[in-house]
């Protein structure tokens, strides 16, 4: 987990004590101040002295003025601080096997870039600064109240204390209810946010009803503990409201009984007007620090989960690889070996979740088998990440891909710069422009993922990446074998020009052969 105060943020940090340092000051001289100016009134002096009303209005002013640049000085250190959350939170899941990510829910992992960044920039930006607020404002008014009068100090401190003692003990039983509370606000924001897009597919089956159903009765018992944690926050608010009438009682009985003069009453009940403030912070750091501690226990289980062991150092040598498997565990396949030479395809008899698993551990996306897969006679856990990029790619719809145009689909991932028009004739040497842009339009808009392309399309776009990069291992997967002709003869053709090695799915009857890749995809297509 980053720090809160990570050496970055101890300056806004610094900032936001010194600003509400300030504000003390200002609530100081103004208690002083209203004693003057009522004393002067008592007195009966025909004018009011100049200076406690010059006090007395610039300390607004001041007070104000601090504040707000305390409060842009807390959302500086709250956003430096989501930052670096988010950027720990992503930097975690790259490290992750692709296996691990895919076995969490999409709508959970979300909810670690939205719904849990508002609790820590609620407690980094509202929290910790007002927590601050409470330790400096409060002793301050209490010091203020003893310099006008130490009996008006003794006064306050009894429900004063009561008030802290009954905020801190309220504070204590938020905690359970913001984490049963997040943990079923949770559970219907991931189950939302992954049948929204099976919503007509769920109506069509018939069963709007019964989400609905099932919407309703989980959202019942999340507005109950809601309910419950709001009830609670809020009487820990009104707490100073209630200790102030006794408290305001109490300075009037001890200014009467002791003879203490107007002024000093009603500088006393200014202070008192003053010290709420704090306490209502205080009431609500405890709630924003509840909500803090149970996303913190999540994050912080998120970002402990195992991680991939890291990419190795070295590199492939020049010319055609060769692949050799030893006694490999695969789903279905405890010992799968496989044995080729450079430039030789191979049709692999594995099923559908062996052969991804298989492909993800070549192409480094799960932890890789110490010495059981060697790449020209290097084992693969000893190969750099930009080693496994360059010289791995797979041929299929499962491409991954981001938001953007078709030409940034086509190039992404390669590391390469291309004009548009080298990148046309590239996809016309391909034939592959009546499926891709028939019209030539490389900035037409693809959605995260592709998902607005067909399948065909996809594995169009993995073939032109996979041009560009010659890669010297191919990995063509049973999803291949859908694509539509005109693709599948374009993959076959390019390959027949190369000499890198194959490796292709057990569904395509390609029969295995050397470096001339003369293979046929007839009965494929």
């Amino acid at each position: 987990m980053p720090r809160l105060l990570a050496p970055g943020r101890r300056t806004p940090l610094a900032r936001v004590t010194l600003l509400t340092l300030v504000q003390g000051l200002g609530a100081a001289a103004a208690a002083f101040a209203t004693r003057a100016l009522f004393e002067a009134l008592h007195a009966g002096a025909p004018d009011l002295p100049l200076f406690p009303m010059v006090v007395l209005g610039l300390s607004g002013l001041v007070v104000a003025t601090s504040r707000i640049a305390a409060r842009v000085q807390s959302e500086r250190l709250a956003q430096s601080y989501v930052l670096d959350l988010r950027a720990a939170l992503f930097e975690h899941a790259a490290g992750m096997a692709a296996c691990d990510v895919a076995a969490r829910r999409s709508g959970y992992m979300s909810l670690r870039f939205v719904g849990d960044m508002t609790a820590f920039r609620n407690w980094a930006g509202r929290g910790v600064p007002r927590l601050v607020a409470g330790g400096i404002l409060i002793p301050a008014t209490l010091a203020v109240l003893g310099l006008l009068s130490p009996a008006l100090l003794l006064a306050v401190l009894p429900p004063l204390g009561i008030g802290l003692v009954l905020i801190l003990a309220g504070g204590l039983r938020l905690a359970p209810l913001h984490r049963r509370l997040r943990a079923r606000r949770g559970r219907i924001a991931a189950e939302m946010a992954e049948r929204m897009t099976l919503a007509p597919d769920l109506d069509r089956l018939g069963r709007r009803n019964k989400e609905l159903h099932r919407l309703h009765r989980q959202s019942g018992r999340m507005i109950e503990t809601a309910l419950a944690r709001l009830r609670l926050a809020e009487t820990l608010t009104a707490i100073p409201e209630m200790m102030a009438g006794l408290t305001a009682v109490l300075i009037l009985l001890i200014g009467a009984r002791e003879g203490l003069g107007t002024g000093t009453i009603a500088a006393a009940l200014s202070a008192l007007g003053l010290l709420l403030a704090p306490m209502r912070d205080l009431a609500t750091v405890w709630n924003l620090h509840a909500g803090w501690r149970a996303a913190q226990e999540k994050c912080a289980a998120a970002l402990a989960r195992r991680q991939r062991p890291p990419y190795g150092t070295r590199g492939l040598p020049k010319g055609p690889v060769s692949l050799r498997i030893e006694a490999l565990e695969l789903p279905g396949h405890p010992k799968f070996s496989c044995t080729l030479a450079a430039g030789e395809a191979v049709r692999i008899a594995l099923g559908e979740r062996a052969e991804t698993a298989l492909f993800n551990i070549l192409l480094g996306r799960d932890p890789k088998p110490a010495g059981q897969i060697q790449l020209s006679g290097i084992p693969l856990d000893e190969l750099s990440r930009g080693a496994l990029r360059r010289n791995l790619c797979r041929i299929g719809p499962d491409v991954p891909m981001l938001q953007g145009s078709l030409r940034r689909a086509l190039i992404f991932g390669t590391g390469i710069s291309i004009d548009d028009a080298v990148l046309r004739d590239r996809i016309r040497h391909l034939r592959l422009d009546e499926v891709l842009c028939p019209d030539g339009d490389l900035d037409r808009r693809i959605t995260e993922g592709g998902r607005t392309l067909s399948l065909s399309e996809r594995t169009a776009v993995s073939l032109v990446r996979a041009s560009l990069c010659h890669p010297r291992i191919l990995l063509i997967g049973q999803d291949f074998a859908a694509a539509r002709p005109e693709v599948t003869n374009a993959v076959q053709r390019w390959i027949d020009g190369t000499t890198t090695t194959v490796i292709w799915g057990e569904l395509l009857e390609v029969p295995i052969t050397t470096a001339t890749h003369s293979t046929s995809l007839q009965a494929n297509s």
